[in-house]
């Protein structure tokens, strides 16, 4: 009984703490802090621009652009699913790269609208990324 009474609760908070609502827009930037595939440090690099829109409290489609030192581009299409507030799985497609790749991130506020993020990425091709970056909230209007 005290498992069922815990577990309500537990969800009646993570439902009604989230911190975005539906219709609100994320903008980030992140980049690589550290790659599986990378020789030494600063040889290469790789960064993304992304635009997350929240289709409910828990869920947002996202899509971006995708940045290689070495000239590449890539379009990332995926999704975010936020268990809770501020933790997510991901899973992101690179067109150009023909990757793809699931991840987990963590997403704190920090002050106003303005988040900062770290994430980790597995891709297909083999490759592990840990990730930093930062975020903006465009808040629905009510």
């Amino acid at each position: 009984m005290k498992f069922i009474i815990l577990s309500t609760l537990l969800s009646l908070f993570s439902y009604f703490s989230c911190a975005q609502k539906a219709h609100d827009i994320l903008i980030g930037a992140n980049a690589d802090l550290i790659k599986s595939d990378n020789a030494g440090f600063f040889e290469k690099g790789q960064g993304s621009v992304e635009v997350n829109y929240y289709f409910n409290r828990k869920f947002s489609g996202t899509s971006g652009v995708e940045w290689w030192t070495s000239d590449q581009f890539s379009l990332a299409l995926g999704a975010r699913w936020f268990p809770i507030d501020e933790a997510y799985i991901r899973i992101r497609g690179l067109i150009g790269e023909q990757d793809l790749s699931v991840g987990a991130g963590w997403a704190k506020p920090v002050q106003g609208n303005f988040r900062i993020e770290a994430m980790a990425d597995l891709y297909f091709s083999g490759h592990i990324a840990i990730r930093a970056g930062i975020g903006y909230v465009i808040k629905r209007k009510k």
